[in-house]
C-alpha cells in the first residue's frame, strides 16, 4: 500500500479524467514560483495544466522559469513538509515542457506533446484578480472541469488537489473549495481552514483557524464550511459552471476584497466547501510586501469600503466608524504612517465608493 511519508496510507485519485487548469500569478516572484512549480508538478491527480500569468514583471521571472523548467534543480533554502513531493526528489529531474504565450482575450490553442505549463507574459500589472481572470481565459473557460486558483508563494500536499477535487465532486452545488493553509515557515501553525468569516456590520473579514495548532484537534469541516464567507485565494479551486454562470472576478480591487466579492455574486446559486486534507503552506504575505506593506494596507482600506458601498451600504457608516477605531489603536502604537493611510482612506472615503454601484 503507498504511503505518505508521515506513515498514514496515502490517498488514491477519487476523481480521475477531471480536467484542471492551474492558475498562478506572478509578479516579481520567480523564486517563490518555482519552489511552487516544484511541488505542483507531482500532484498525485495528473489531468492538469498550469498557467503562469506573469504580471509584466521586471526581475526576469520569465527568463528564469524557463531556464529552470529545462534543468530542474532544488535549493538548499527550500523546506521539507510532511506530505509534500517535488519533481527535484528524483535524480537527475526531468526536464518540464513549457511554452510562452502573450495575453490573449481569447482562449490559447490546446498544449500539444507533454506540454505541462503555459507562461502567458502580460504587458502591465492589473492585479491579482485581473492575473487570475488573464489565466481562466487563457486556458478557456469551456475547456477545464475547475480552475485551481493557486498563489506562487505556496507548497502543496502531494494530494492537495485530489482532496479539493473530492470534495467538490460530492456536491454539484458546491462552486468553491478551500484548503487548511498552513504557514510556510511554521507548519504546525494554521493560517486559515478553507477561508474567512465576515463581519456584515464592518466588512472586517477574520480567517478561520488563524493561530490553532495544525494536528491539535480533528476539525469539523461542515461546521467551517457553515462558518466560511469566503475561499481564501491562496488556494481556491472553482468549478468551471461556477465561473462561467457568475462571471470572472470584479478586477478594480487590484489587491484584497476580490474573493469575497466573487462569493457574493454568487450567493444563492453555490455553496463553498472546505477538503481539510489539502494542505498548502503559505509564505504568507510575500506577494502583498513585495508591493510595499504601506501600499497593500491602502488597498486593504480601499477596497474594504468599496465592497461594503457594493454589497452591504447600509453598514458604510459602520465601517468608517470601525476604521477611526482602528486608527485609534494604531496611534495607540505610533504606528504613524498606517494612521496616515486610515486618515487619508477616511478623508477621501466619497470619491473613492463614488460610482460603485449597489449590488442587487
Amino acid at each position: 500500500m503507498l504511503r505518505e511519508r508521515d506513515g498514514t496510507p496515502a490517498r488514491v485519485d477519487v476523481v480521475p479524467g477531471m480536467r484542471v487548469a492551474v492558475v498562478l500569478v506572478n509578479w516579481n516572484g520567480w523564486r517563490e514560483c518555482i519552489e511552487c512549480l516544484d511541488t505542483l508538478l507531482p500532484q498525485a491527480h495528473d489531468s492538469f495544466h498550469i498557467f503562469v500569468v506573469d504580471n509584466a514583471s521586471t526581475d526576469g521571472s520569465v527568463e528564469r522559469i524557463v531556464a529552470w523548467c529545462h534543468a530542474p534543480t532544488a535549493d538548499a533554502s527550500w523546506r521539507r513538509h510532511c506530505g509534500v513531493a517535488r519533481l527535484t526528489d528524483r535524480s537527475p529531474a526531468p526536464p518540464v515542457q513549457c511554452r510562452i504565450a502573450a495575453q490573449s482575450a481569447t482562449a490559447l490553442p490546446a498544449p500539444q506533446g507533454g506540454c505541462r505549463l503555459t507562461i502567458v507574459r502580460c504587458t502591465e500589472n492589473r492585479g491579482f484578480a485581473a492575473g487570475c481572470n488573464r489565466g481562466m481565459v487563457a486556458a478557456g473557460l469551456g475547456e477545464f472541469d475547475y480552475f485551481w486558483l493557486l498563489n506562487p508563494d505556496t507548497t502543496v500536499a502531494q494530494h492537495a488537489l485530489t482532496e479539493l477535487l473530492a470534495r467538490a465532486a460530492a456536491s454539484p452545488r458546491v462552486g468553491m473549495v478551500g484548503s487548511t493553509i498552513r504557514y510556510y515557515d511554521r507548519p504546525e501553525i494554521v493560517e486559515a481552514l478553507g477561508g474567512a468569516r465576515l463581519d456584515r456590520s464592518s466588512g472586517a473579514t477574520s480567517h478561520i483557524g488563524q493561530g490553532e495548532r495544525a494536528d491539535d484537534t480533528p476539525v469539523d469541516a461542515a461546521a467551517v464550511e457553515r462558518e466560511m464567507a469566503y475561499v481564501m485565494g491562496a488556494s481556491m479551486l472553482v468549478r468551471a459552471t461556477f465561473v462561467r454562470e457568475v462571471g470572472l472576478m470584479q478586477e478594480d480591487y487590484f489587491l484584497y476584497f476580490e474573493e469575497i466579492d466573487w462569493v457574493l455574486r454568487a450567493r444563492g446559486r453555490f455553496l463553498l466547501g472546505f477538503a481539510p486534507r489539502s494542505q498548502v503552506f503559505h509564505k504568507s504575505g510575500a506577494n502583498s510586501r513585495k508591493a510595499a506593506p504601506l501600499l497593500s494596507t491602502r488597498f486593504y482600506y480601499r477596497n474594504r469600503l468599496r465592497f461594503v458601498a457594493r454589497f452591504m451600504p447600509e453598514h458604510l457608516t459602520a465601517a468608517k466608524w470601525q476604521m477611526v477605531k482602528d486608527m485609534l489603536r494604531q496611534i495607540a502604537r505610533g504606528q504613524w504612517p498606517y494612521v496616515r493611510i486610515v486618515l487619508s482612506t477616511l478623508i477621501n472615503a466619497g470619491s473613492i465608493t463614488a460610482g460603485v454601484v449597489p449590488y442587487s
